[in-house]
């Protein structure tokens, strides 16, 4: 492989890490043949200086730079897909919760997302407010093992599809996708903090707050310089 065309490669696919979807393909396939007849005739060096960095010329292939928002409608269903195994736990709960009075005539707690909070001693930390007090005592492992793990999923697991694909189970099915502002793909990080608010139980919803004025961005959104957006002309 001569160098040039080592150059080229290694450009279009750095170029190419900025994208989401078939934009990516798309790009890295134009962007390669540019190159190749700039090298033909000698000025690929000319011509990589006016591209400039990799995520700038990403930006003149960005699709989903000036894609409408996400319907609020299609957001929440994608939400609730993809949050299926916190529901099912919520769920979960509901149900041990409603047996237990049952059987022993006392109460329960619970919300959605459900309270999280770790005990140490006869105290526990907590990351919402008058959690402590509440308690889950009555659900095990349910609790303790289930809770964890669905928020795992609903916030690394999501949150790195987010960042590789773009998109993610829920989101697909509604042709969505999460961009930066510029329409790039996301930081990893990014797509992790995005969703940090289910660490605060019910609390969490406090972030679709700006919805209710009619944004189309969550608070963490406009944290992480991130949007969602419909995908489906691109697709």
């Amino acid at each position: 492989m001569t160098d040039e065309r080592q150059i080229i490669d290694d450009y279009t696919e750095r170029v190419g890490r900025h994208l989401t979807g078939p934009a990516r393909d798309r790009a890295k396939a134009e962007l390669g043949e540019h190159l190749s007849d700039a090298a033909e005739v000698g000025e690929l060096a000319q011509v990589l200086s006016r591209l400039g960095a990799p995520e700038e010329a990403a930006a003149t292939f960005a699709e989903l730079r000036s894609a409408p928002p996400a319907p609020m409608d299609a957001r929440l269903t994608a939400v609730v897909v993809d949050n299926l195994p916190l529901v099912g736990v919520t769920t979960a709960l509901l149900v041990q919760g409603i047996v237990r009075t049952l059987e022993v005539g006392s109460g329960f707690a619970l919300a959605f997302p459900p309270f999280v909070h770790v005990k140490i001693g006869d105290g526990c930390v907590s990351l919402a407010p008058l959690q402590c007090g509440t308690g889950y005592d009555y659900a095990g492992l349910l609790y303790s093992l289930g809770v964890p793990l669905a928020l795992l999923w609903s916030i690394v697991g999501l949150g790195l599809l987010e960042a590789w694909t773009g998109t993610t189970p829920g989101k697909r099915l509604m042709k969505l996708r999460v961009v930066t502002e510029a329409g790039l793909r996301i930081h990893p990080v990014a797509g992790v903090v995005r969703r940090l608010s289910l660490l605060v139980g019910p609390f969490a919803w406090l972030d679709w707050a700006l919805v209710v004025w009619g944004e189309r961005r969550r608070v963490l959104d406009r944290l992480t310089e991130t949007k969602v957006v419909s995908a489906r002309q691109a697709e």
